[in-house]
């Protein structure tokens, strides 16, 4: 799928990077990577890495500078996080280098935490630089007297702000930075352009008029305040990428200056002068995904526990160290696969140009062959030096994944087929397999203490035998790409502020709307249906996205091909299909998405999280089913364990922005005590029906094969137990009594189709009914029958009275809110009334009068005002009416 959007920021950007590469003659220009790493960059930023205690990196520095020779660059620096360490060391040998850092500092009025390169300082001067860091506005004021060049790094990427900082804090970094990081190699080009924007848009006027707002002195910072300058750097922690992002420097008569002086000199001068332009490419999340891949191998590699006592006495919050906690478990897990920490190596080594030894390929699985034969590739396209190599690497990224997943699928198959999962998974047992979800609270559990009969864990270790290769090198490669969509679209409220403010560069609005089930004969699919063809008609920018083996794609429907297929046992009417998660992933960026709805709580539902959360986007959850009762009514579920359920359900919607609703009594439900979520993220809405559904005469010889004379009551719909349609029996007998040419009609199939043929012999049965048959069938009935005490809304309701056929339900949830009593049908409490208010209707009811009615309540129930409300509440009216 084309993304317009991106390709729009690579068109215009592509331009930029020209106009940049022809401003100096090439042969007075210096070609450096302003913002690389390695393994002196020890103490990483971002809290988890503190908390389990690694670098940003383990590269040596030998290595980074073989990289940036590598890729082009003919000047070199090293910017590790508040230390120069490597460029001393590298001095000490006689090496040429630029001395720099990339110093951590805040801005205390904001509270707000940015980074800020530096270069050409003494150790003296880095010292000074270090205590000033609580406060940029000391930092810039010292170093703007010592003469030492400054770059704020990645402006649009800060740290420590719970929330995102108001324009005044960027107005006021233009008072006190002269030179920007416009191209880092880490970020998107979105991000990047912005910058460029937001700098070529500031004024003489506008910076006087912030000195005077802020008052605030731009000359304590810079001799030229106005002048401000773009300079671009690979923000590389690992090598692969190191100098394919950079700035041009400008020295004039460059050849016989380098007889006087060194590089490094002349570099310092020409940032001290400004003459400089950034390089570089358009990028998206790959290279970030390969960046972020390469790193969690190296952490699988030289990850070492840094103990429980450290986790929890370290600062964050609960929900970091839980996070922490895992990540741990995870590596420490890894490192007793050799299998896997195997593949790991061979895939580092090959990324930087290292081919691994004959016999070691030998040795490799045949099953494993061609995922390692891609790893070994890397070391063959390690030569390329343009931005191909991100392609190249990725491709290869790709490929190995899709193997991992098919050699993972056809695992578990096994494993499931080998597994007793029917008899897990009956009735009597699956309140105790929901009871074993737990993970025990003493610590004698995990030191191997406790009694083996009193373990009410599921044994999760000893289903993953066998699966550990493809597991987690598949989580590695996911947990690349989740990493790196989300460092890049952390602050996409930021980020679509800011292009609203400079009025270019905006984001599209664009829903991807998620489900685990289209074109299966239920309920939901029948809405979804009806609404894919709302969004034709009105070209409305929403994709449904579905996972299946039989469905085509078209317009607007996205169907992804499932890597596997399961029928779980305790419900064997539905099969689950997963996708490829990266394929998923790597959709929502192609697509141009910006925002989430969910209509299954299955696979789609949860990736539909991961999603809100990697690419920092709202998700709303369309709510069709009452889980609770369908947990109670088929899986026979009880007690606490229902308490369980519940709360389940209440952690997942809870995830949600929004929760879309189809009746006042759910709505009730959520926002109370027992579900607790706020009731302003709780937004009713409706389903409407096809135009196929109108009034048309009678036809019960064609519908049923009936004289027209027999009063048919009439149910339509899942023929099974949640639906209540075992009480079907008592109340066509009881109604029968006193209509004797009474026809009971089923439309419908399920698991409770035999036993209901048992008990209503005379019934007429006419199995599953295409939509386009189903008008004529309600049309030549007299009444519908709805024993359901299930369905959040009740499309049969709705369609049943846009045909002018009355309803009969039980006063709860969808009917309640959709019949008016006594007017187009009737809302009772029990089956015995139901019974009784058939008869009297049938029997002395004034049709005409109901038939009229029921047709004006089905009017109420129109698609545009409900797609409109429904766009309304994911805020979705501004693209729309644009």
């Amino acid at each position: 799928m084309k993304n317009n959007f991106q390709q729009s920021l690579k068109e215009e950007l592509n331009q930029f990077l020209l106009v940049q590469k022809n401003k100096f003659p090439v042969s007075e220009t210096l070609k450096i990577d302003l913002h690389c790493h390695d393994r002196n960059s020890d103490v990483p930023d971002e809290l988890i890495g503190r908390i389990l205690g690694v670098p940003e990196t383990w590269l040596p520095t030998e290595k980074l500078l073989e990289e940036l020779l590598k890729n082009g660059c003919d000047t070199f620096t090293v910017t590790n996080h508040n230390n120069a360490r490597s460029c001393y060391e590298l001095q000490d040998k006689g090496e040429d280098i630029l001395t720099g850092a990339e110093f951590s500092c805040m801005v205390p009025d904001f509270d707000v935490g940015i980074h800020v390169l530096s270069y050409g300082f003494t150790p003296e001067q880095e010292t000074k630089l270090k205590k000033l860091r609580r406060s940029v506005y000391e930092f810039q004021e010292y170093a703007a007297s010592e003469n030492i060049p400054t770059v704020w790094a990645h402006p649009l990427y800060h740290y420590t702000a719970r929330e995102n900082p108001p324009q005044d804090f960027f107005n006021k970094m233009l008072l006190v930075f002269e030179r920007f990081e416009m191209m880092n190699g880490q970020r998107d080009s979105w991000q990047n352009l912005l910058v460029k924007e937001w700098i070529r848009q500031v004024t003489p006027e506008n910076m006087d008029e912030y000195a005077k707002k802020f008052r605030l002195n731009p000359k304590n910072f810079s001799a030229a305040p106005n002048h401000k300058v773009l300079t671009g750097g690979s923000d590389c922690h690992y090598g692969i990428f190191a100098g394919m992002t950079g700035t041009y420097l400008h020295v004039p008569d460059l050849q016989n200056r380098l007889k006087t002086a060194t590089r490094s000199e002349l570099a310092l001068a020409a940032l001290r002068n400004k003459t400089i332009a950034p390089f570089g490419a358009y990028q998206d999340s790959s290279k970030m995904t390969i960046a972020f891949l390469n790193y969690v191998c190296q952490i699988a590699l030289n990850y070492k526990d840094p103990g429980l006592v450290r986790l929890l006495l370290h600062k964050g919050d609960a929900s970091d160290k839980l996070i922490a906690l895992a990540a741990s478990n995870l590596f420490c897990e890894v490192q007793k696969h050799g299998v896997t920490t195997s593949f790991v190596k061979i895939f580092l080594d090959s990324m930087l140009g290292k081919k691994p030894p004959i016999l070691k390929k030998l040795l490799v699985k045949s099953e494993y062959k061609p995922i390692f034969n891609e790893a070994v590739n890397f070391a063959e396209k390690h030569n390329i030096t343009d931005n191909r190599l991100v392609d190249e690497y990725y491709r290869s990224v790709l490929t190995i994944n899709s193997r991992l997943c098919q050699i993972l699928a056809d695992r578990i198959n096994k494993k499931l087929e080998k597994a007793d999962t029917a008899k897990l998974f009956e009735n009597e047992s699956i309140n105790t397999f929901i009871e074993k979800l737990e993970l025990p609270l003493s610590i004698r559990a995990y030191l191997g203490g406790q009694d083996k009969k009193q373990n009410n864990t599921v044994d999760v270790a000893g289903f993953l035998d066998d699966l550990s290769f493809p597991f987690f090198s598949a989580l590695f490669i996911l947990s690349a790409h989740f990493t790196s969509a989300k460092t890049q679209f952390n602050t996409r409220p930021l980020l679509s502020d800011f292009s609203r403010n400079l009025g270019k560069y905006s984001h599209p609005k664009r829903i991807m709307w998620l489900t685990d089930t289209f074109g299966d004969p239920n309920g939901i699919s029948v809405f979804l249906k009806e609404m894919l063809e709302e969004i034709k008609r009105k070209n409305l920018p929403i994709d449904i996205v579905c996972c299946s083996s039989s469905l085509k794609p078209e317009d607007h429907l996205v169907v992804l091909k499932p890597v596997q297929e399961f029928t779980p046992p305790f419900y064997t009417d539905y099969q689950f299909k997963v996708p490829n998660f990266v394929e998923l992933h790597n959709l929502f960026f192609s697509g141009g998405y910006d925002r989430i709805i969910c209509s299954t709580e299955g696979i789609m539902g949860l990736f539909g999280l991961y999603l809100k959360h990697a690419y920092t986007v709202k998700a709303s959850f369309y709510m069709h089913t009452d889980w609770l009762m369908f947990a109670r009514k088929v899986l026979n579920i009880e007690g606490r364990n229902l308490s369980r359920v519940r709360r389940i359900l209440r952690l997942f919607y809870k995830a949600f922005d929004k929760v879309l609703v189809l009746n006042s009594e759910q709505k009730a439900w959520l926002s109370g005590t027992r579900m607790n979520l706020k009731p302003e993220n709780v937004r009713e809405t409706a389903h409407w029906v096809n135009s196929r559904f109108k009034a048309m005469p009678s036809n019960k010889e064609l519908a049923f094969d009936l004289p027209e004379s027999v009063l048919v009551l009439l149910y339509v719909g899942r023929v099974s137990r949640e639906k209540g349609v075992l009480e079907l029996p008592a109340i066509y007998r009881q109604a029968k009594e006193t209509v004797p040419h009474l026809k009971m009609v089923i439309a419908g199939k399920g698991p409770a189709a035999e036993q209901l043929k048992k008990e209503i012999p005379d019934a007429v049965f006419l199995d599953w009914v295409s939509q386009d048959k189903l008008p004529l069938i309600y049309a030549s009935a007299d009444m519908l029958v709805l024993p359901s005490r299930f369905d959040t809304f009740a499309m049969v309701v709705l369609e049943a009275l846009s045909c002018g056929l009355p309803v009969i339900a039980y006063n709860t949830k969808g009917p309640k809110d959709i019949i008016k009593h006594e007017q187009c049908g009737f809302l009772v409490e029990t089956p015995e009334e139901m019974a009784e208010r058939v008869t009297e209707f049938l029997r002395n009811g004034d049709k005409a009068a109901f038939k009229k009615a029921a047709l004006e309540r089905a009017a109420a129930y129109n698609a545009d005002h409900i797609i409109a409300e429904l766009l309304e509440n994911v805020e979705l009216t501004e693209e729309v009416s644009a």
